[in-house]
C-alpha cells in the first residue's frame, strides 16, 4: 500500500498510540471530580496544557481542547462573531469548509469580505489592506492551503492588523502546525486551531489556542468547563496524545522538513516530465507537502474520481480536493479560484506527503500517471 493522502490523516505514531491506551486505562476519572484519582487525573490535564503552550512559546494564551479543527474554528468564529450585531468580517476564497460554511451563515449579519488569490496561491496583502477598516470585528486565514500547500503572508496580516486592534485573527494551523516553521510569530496571533490527527495523533482531538484576553461568547451550555467554552467531559487520553504529538513534532520539525522538501521537488519533478500532468500548485511559497494535480488526456480534463480510482487499482491512494468535502459532486473551490478553469478545477487530484513517504513510494506514483497516458490513447 502506498498512503499520499497525509493531508487527509496521518497514522498514529505507536509511541502515542501507547500513551494513549496507559492513560485511558489509568486516569480515566472526571477531572472534575474532588476524589483523589479526579484530582490526579486534573493535575496532568493542566501539566499538559502547560507543556504544550511552552513547546509554542505562548505564555499568554490558553488551550481548548476540542473534538478538531472544525468545532475549534466553529468556537473561535461564533465566539467572536456572536458578541456583535454587525461590522465587517474578512477571509479568502479558500478556506477549509470549516471556515466557509461558517462565513457563509453569517452573511446575513455581517459585511463578509472574501479575498482573491493570486497566481502564486496567496492573498494580495495590498487588497487585504483596503478590506480591512476601523469597522472590521474579525479576521480567518488559514496559515498553509490544505488543497494546494501554499502559505500565506500572516506575517503580514498581522503587521496590518496592529492598526486596528478591534480585530480579531484567527489562523486555522491545521495544514501548518508541527511541518513547518512559522516566519510569523505564534504569539501574536489571537487564536489558532489544529487537529491532533494531522500530526500523527488519534481522530476526535484538536485545539483551539487563543490569547488569555480574548472573550468568546459560548454556544453549547451545559457547564463552565475548559474557560466556559466547552462543556462536556472530554477524554484525558486524547488531550494527552496532543500534548505528546506536538512535543514530537516541534522536536523533529526541522529534520522532516528538509526531507519532506526534496521529496517534494523529486515528485514536482517528476510530475513534470509527464505531458499528461498539469500541476495545479504554485511552487513559491509552497509549504512542500501537498502536491495538486490535474490530468490533462485526449484533449480534455480527466475527473478527479477517475484518477483516483485508476491509482487505487495500483494500491496507491491520494485525494479528491479537501477531505471534507471531497464526496460533494462539485468543482475544487480552491483549484478553481487559482486557475479559473472549471474542468481543471473538477479534474483536481491532491498528493499529501509526509516523512514517513519513501522515494520509491513517489516513483510508484510517477510510473503509474505515465502509464496512464499510455494506456488511455
Amino acid at each position: 500500500m502506498i498512503y499520499l493522502d497525509y493531508a487527509a490523516s496521518t497514522p498514529v505514531d505507536e509511541e502515542i498510540l501507547a500513551n494513549y491506551c496507559n492513560v485511558e486505562s489509568k486516569y480515566f476519572a472526571n477531572i472534575t471530580a474532588m476524589h483523589m484519582l479526579g484530582q490526579k487525573s486534573n493535575y496532568m490535564y493542566e501539566q499538559i496544557s502547560q507543556d504544550i503552550l511552552k513547546t509554542l512559546g505562548l505564555p499568554d494564551h490558553e488551550v481548548i481542547y476540542t473534538s478538531g479543527a472544525t468545532e475549534a474554528n466553529n468556537i473561535g468564529l461564533f465566539g467572536i462573531a456572536n458578541k456583535y450585531s454587525g461590522g465587517t468580517i474578512i477571509t479568502t476564497k479558500v478556506e477549509h469548509p470549516s471556515v466557509a460554511e461558517v462565513m457563509q451563515s453569517l452573511e446575513s449579519r455581517f459585511n463578509v469580505i472574501y479575498l482573491d488569490i493570486n497566481a502564486d496561491g496567496i492573498i494580495d496583502i495590498e487588497e487585504f489592506k483596503k478590506a480591512i477598516s476601523k469597522d472590521t470585528i474579525l479576521v480567518s486565514i488559514m496559515w498553509v492551503n490544505n488543497v494546494i500547500g501554499t502559505i500565506q503572508p500572516i506575517k503580514d496580516v498581522i503587521k496590518v492588523m496592529k492598526d486596528y486592534p478591534k480585530a480579531k485573527l484567527l489562523v486555522d494551523a491545521t495544514q501548518g502546525i508541527g511541518k513547518i516553521r512559522p516566519d510569523f510569530n505564534l504569539a501574536d496571533v489571537d487564536m489558532f486551531t489544529f487537529s491532533t490527527h494531522k500530526i500523527y495523533g488519534p481522530k476526535g482531538s484538536g485545539c483551539l489556542i487563543k490569547k488569555k484576553g480574548i472573550e468568546l461568547l459560548k454556544y453549547i451550555q451545559g457547564s463552565h468547563a475548559q474557560h466556559n467554552l466547552r462543556p462536556g467531559t472530554f477524554d484525558l487520553a486524547l488531550v494527552s496524545s496532543t500534548g505528546l504529538a506536538i512535543k514530537k513534532c516541534m522536536a523533529n520539525i526541522d529534520k522532516h522538513y528538509e526531507y519532506t522538501k526534496e521529496l517534494y521537488m523529486y515528485l514536482y519533478n517528476g510530475l513534470s516530465s509527464i505531458k499528461e500532468v498539469v500541476i495545479n500548485s504554485p511552487l513559491k511559497y509552497n509549504s512542500f507537502n501537498c502536491l495538486n494535480i490535474s490530468i490533462f488526456n485526449k484533449g480534455k480534463f480527466v475527473k478527479s474520481e477517475t484518477v483516483l480510482h485508476y491509482l487505487e487499482q495500483s494500491d496507491i491512494y491520494v485525494s479528491i480536493g479537501s477531505s471534507c468535502s471531497s464526496k460533494l459532486a462539485k468543482p475544487e473551490t480552491t483549484v478553481l479560484a487559482l486557475t479559473k478553469d472549471m474542468d481543471r478545477s473538477y479534474a483536481a487530484v491532491r498528493i499529501s506527503i509526509s516523512y514517513l513517504t519513501t522515494k520509491e513510494e513517489i516513483d510508484t506514483l510517477i510510473n503509474a500517471l505515465r502509464k496512464y497516458g499510455e494506456i488511455y490513447v
